[in-house]
């Protein structure tokens, strides 16, 4: 059988042990190879937020029809391209204006739509015609032919609708 150390022995190895993991401790906090001291304050950076909610452009186009039922959101789209008549006058006023606004689950428009943008055109007072041109376009199109499963699908979530007038002179 192996030799028994003395009770002295055993505590001496005990206590070289301890201070040598408390040294290891010590040294990993002052600096130590692998926990440097700027890796552990370098401000936190949250990742780039995405957007929020579904984006897109509609733009003028007479030739676009209009979906019986609404079932992706390129329909949305083309359902809001094929209402909206801007003013009538000299043709490209270059005019845009971007809501935001959400569709209950039979396609009513939830809520209030909400003016996020908008940038002047070239002539000055067209502004108002513009805009009662967009609420008109809602007026006509709503509420939207959804299907049963997309209008639960997006049933309260944000879109982005930016009307641009193009249209060539």
């Amino acid at each position: 059988m192996g030799r028994a150390r003395p009770f002295g022995a055993r505590t001496a190895i005990a206590a070289l042990l301890l201070w040598a993991a408390s040294a290891d401790v010590v040294a990993a906090q002052e600096g130590g190879q692998f926990f440097g001291q700027r890796d552990w304050y370098e401000p936190y950076e949250p990742p780039p937020s995405l957007p929020e909610g579904i984006q897109g452009v509609v733009r003028p186009d007479a030739n676009t029809a209009r979906p019986q039922r609404i079932n992706t959101i390129r329909d949305v789209f083309q359902a809001l391209q094929a209402c909206w008549l801007p003013p009538s006058g000299s043709g490209y006023s270059g005019q845009e204006i971007t809501l935001r606004l959400s569709f209950k689950r039979n396609g009513e428009v939830l809520g209030k739509p909400r003016i996020t943008y908008y940038k002047p055109g070239a002539e000055g007072d067209q502004r108002k015609p513009f805009t009662r041109s967009v609420r008109e376009a809602f007026e006509r199109c709503t509420p939207f032919p959804f299907t049963e499963s997309f209008g639960a699908a997006i049933a309260g979530r944000i879109f982005a609708f930016r009307f641009v007038d193009a249209r060539p002179m």
